[in-house]
């Protein structure tokens, strides 16, 4: 009976990581240790546009572009581990991907389970978020009105446009090696006083004060800040609205 039951819920598992192999969205091979293709899902036979009983028997290096084989033939090396690469699709087409790997038991021989993500979309935004930052860093370095961020917390400067060192006759080096945007002031802060604005994100103030400028002239300015999170901190966007006066 125990038996029985052993058998049966053997089978029940096994059914059961089919169903998982079968239905993951990843790509999923086992290969022997030479890179050959023992087995693949569906999603695998997607990516690479070949039909299951293509891809069975076919070695690894078949299916990378020409200048990845050299890597993938000692696939070895890929157990317990983590890398990113090109697969090589029927049409010619390569694909960015992520590749995970472990060793295992299959039909009494060590194998290796590879799941292969297809990362094209990561890949993609990725790359736009670095285009729009770098837009977005053109407009600050290059606007015309002076601007900087600096961190709320610790008050020092981290990022100060070409407008604001013309302004105030200082290089971006100077500014950022400021102990803090106090150093700005024409007269010392007086201990415990700060801005009146909440340690808050999204948050605006308009206000005067007096700045010195490297050469010493005296500069009253109209500034706006605004609170943000940046990079899990609390910082503040500032630009000089106005130059009131200078002397």
């Amino acid at each position: 009976m125990r038996a029985e039951l052993n058998t049966y819920e053997l089978q029940e598992r096994e059914r059961l990581f089919r169903t998982i192999f079968d239905s993951s969205p990843d790509a999923i091979f086992i290969e022997d240790l030479e890179g050959n293709v023992l087995d693949a899902n569906p999603a695998a036979c997607r990516l690479h546009g070949l039909s299951h009983e293509q891809l069975v028997g076919l070695n690894v290096s078949a299916l990378v572009p020409p200048e990845y084989r050299n890597s993938v033939a000692q696939p070895e090396k890929l157990v317990d581990g983590e890398i990113e690469g090109v697969s090589l699709a029927a049409n010619g087409r390569r694909i960015p991907v992520s590749i995970r790997s472990s060793a295992i038991s299959y039909m009494g021989r060590t194998a290796l389970l590879l799941q292969v993500r297809d990362i094209t979309e990561r890949r993609q935004t990725e790359q736009a978020l670095r285009d729009s930052e770098g837009r977005y860093r053109l407009l600050f370095d290059s606007n015309p009105q002076p601007m900087w961020v600096h961190d709320m917390e610790t008050r020092r400067f981290i990022a100060v446009n070409e407008a604001a060192q013309r302004l105030y006759r200082l290089s971006g080096d100077e500014f950022l090696r400021m102990d803090s945007i106090d150093s700005l002031l024409a007269q010392p802060a007086q201990p415990g006083i700060e801005s009146d604005l909440p340690k808050l994100p999204n948050l605006v103030e308009v206000t005067t004060t007096k700045h010195r400028r490297k050469d010493g002239a005296i500069l009253t300015v109209e500034l706006t800040q605004h609170t943000m999170m940046l990079d899990g901190r609390l910082a503040a966007f500032v630009m000089i609205s106005k130059v009131i006066s200078a002397r």
